[in-house]
């Protein structure tokens, strides 16, 4: 077997390829054009795996690799750090060290998405993206009333808020300014609702995203986004590893009778993180076990360590529906109720 580690960049890939005993084979610099590629792959010896980091560019990569190697690995940027020289670092030596860990079973690996997987995600994000940059442009409509005296109070999100602003009170210098700044937020308002159109087409048929849609704080697009961030439920064998991966398990540093607990870890899966924190409210007024926690969480440790625990049983409650594909239950009377009607009826 041989060991093929590769430095991802832009244009240009540095691959480094050893066998079995750690012996170089090759090392070199190459072109990141299909075509060039294609024809290094089919120089490699064979059989060979490879690993690369998980770059921003990694998607045509894999796909290429995978036609040509037994298995292609993802390697974890942030993980990678703890392998590295600190006095040392370039292209050639990041892939051998990538090769080399490889090589001896130690390589931090990620999870490498299906294509449908991909392709939904970042769909999602270009919504996320959209939601953004119409933030900025309220903020900056809203800075503009401000200093020119005016009222910039209020959600500016909808057509009818927008057409409320009194262009008549803007002096005519700045006035160009915010029907500039309110046709880009309309703008903005008929992408996000046809993107929301086209999202649920999309998603439709999905039964797993149908039934995350039954636990209150989740529509289409967070049950979209929660279920295209975890991909294959399967691959976390307990809920305490997909907590880790969604960045919710408290950092823990603990000798002898001392035992700290710090911020929630950096290396985590961002998307999904968000996304839990941030509908967490949700979850807790339509879920009454839930609501209590957060209370007695919230007089203890205050409203942010509540809010995290609240997404934590929220995550909880998305496991156990993929595990056992079945759609969100409040209570114990509903599941049974559920699983008697299952039993009847021959399922």
């Amino acid at each position: 077997m041989y060991y093929v580690g590769v430095d991802l960049h832009k244009k240009q890939s540095w691959f480094y390829i050893m066998d079995a005993n750690g012996k170089r084979i090759s090392s070199k610099s190459i072109s990141n054009d299909p075509e060039m590629l294609k024809k290094y792959f089919k120089t490699i010896p064979c059989p060979f795996r490879l690993a690369v980091e998980s770059t921003y560019n990694w998607y045509f990569f894999v796909d290429l690799a995978e036609q040509y190697a037994d298995k292609v690995y993802l390697a974890n940027s942030y993980e990678l750090k703890a392998f590295a020289k600190r006095n040392k670092k370039t292209d050639k030596i990041d892939a051998r060290l990538i090769a080399d860990i490889l090589r001896k079973g130690y390589l931090p690996k990620v999870y490498i998405a299906g294509k449908k997987t991909r392709q939904l995600r970042e769909f999602l994000r270009y919504r996320l993206n959209l939601t953004k940059d119409r933030n900025r442009v309220i903020f900056r409509l809203k800075v503009l009333l401000d200093k020119l005296g005016l009222n910039s109070s209020g959600n500016l999100t909808t057509d009818k808020a927008l057409d409320n602003i009194d262009l008549s009170k803007i002096p005519s210098g700045y006035r160009c300014l915010a029907e500039k700044h309110i046709e880009q937020l309309k703008w903005y308002r008929k992408r996000i609702y046809q993107h929301r159109k086209e999202l649920i087409k999309k998603v439709d048929m999905n039964q797993d995203i149908c039934n995350l849609i039954s636990i209150s704080g989740l529509g289409h697009f967070g049950a979209s986004l929660v279920e295209s961030e975890i991909g294959d439920i399967r691959r976390f064998k307990s809920f305490n590893r997909l907590c880790s991966y969604a960045g919710l398990a408290p950092r823990v540093h603990q000798s002898a009778n001392n035992c700290y607990h710090g911020p929630l870890s950096k290396n985590r899966c961002k998307y999904l993180q968000w996304i839990l924190i941030e509908n967490s409210p949700h979850f807790v007024r339509a879920t009454p076990a839930a609501a209590e926690k957060f209370e007695r969480i919230k007089k203890r440790k205050g409203y942010n360590t509540a809010k995290v625990a609240a997404a934590r049983d929220m995550l909880k409650a998305i496991y156990h529906v993929l595990k056992e594909k079945r759609p969100f239950f409040t209570n114990k009377e509903e599941l049974i109720r559920m699983q008697a009607a299952s039993a009847l009826s021959g399922v």
